[in-house]
């Protein structure tokens, strides 16, 4: 997507042109790929906000309680966001959705599949956290305790 960009701001100001419908192709084509793909793993990593202060001041077995509540809401929400995104997917596959750009159509659709796929990573990842959390006594958020980050070289 850079060297699209910047190529595209090199044309323009060396030689008085740019690439046709380059706005259109960065919006609706790079930007969905450097996006959506990217959800799971922010998700994962932990840098996304959390109620752990909120959750540290109870006593540990309604945290436990609470975090297992939490997962379960958020992963129902998922799953519906999965249903409704996937709905949208196939809606826009059989209207074979575009957009225009410089005088001609380009499909949009096969990106709308994207999204479900990202939701879907998202709630596999819940799961697995709900799994954490019923086997382990100590109630998390993370995938990741920072006992095993601090251990993990990568």
């Amino acid at each position: 997507m850079m060297g699209f960009i910047v190529y595209d701001v090199i044309a323009r100001n060396l030689f008085a042109g740019s690439i046709n419908g380059g706005f259109e192709i960065v919006q609706n084509y790079f930007m969905p790929l450097v996006v959506f793909p990217g959800l799971a793993y922010a998700y994962s990593s932990g840098v996304l906000p959390k109620m752990d202060l909120v959750i540290e001041r109870i006593p540990e077995n309604a945290q436990r309680l609470l975090v297992i509540v939490m997962i379960l809401i958020e992963l129902f929400v998922l799953l519906l966001l999965v249903q409704f995104t996937w709905q949208f997917a196939m809606n826009g596959l059989e209207r074979e959705e575009g957009f225009p750009a410089a005088g001609r159509l380009y499909p949009l659709y096969p990106l709308f599949f994207l999204i479900p796929i990202s939701f879907a990573l998202i709630a596999i990842e819940n799961l697995f956290l709900l799994i954490r959390n019923l086997a382990v006594k100590e109630p998390t958020l993370l995938m990741m305790g920072e006992d095993q980050e601090a251990e993990d070289p990568t």
